[in-house]
């Protein structure tokens, strides 16, 4: 399935998304992971923020806490 996005500064991305995908609602970022590990966040407006990344399953708990401590470090940029 490819999703047009859009970032907070006007540009627009296709996203190529396969398999099963999971949304998953975080404090200031939301995001969709798909089952080969990839990550695709977006702002709490709906805005694509810029990335994915790469977080194999077997790393679950270590990945929720590596979106947690991006989270805080992007509050505190907004500030």
């Amino acid at each position: 399935m490819k999703l047009r996005v859009q970032h907070e500064d006007g540009l627009i991305e296709i996203l190529t998304l396969d398999g099963h995908c999971e949304i998953i609602e975080g404090t200031t970022l939301d995001r969709i992971r798909s089952d080969r590990g990839i990550e695709h966040f977006f702002t709490k407006d709906g805005h694509y923020d810029g990335w994915g990344s790469g977080l194999s399953k077997e790393s679950g708990a270590h990945a929720d806490e590596i979106v947690s401590a991006m989270e805080q470090k992007r509050e505190f940029d907004l500030d």
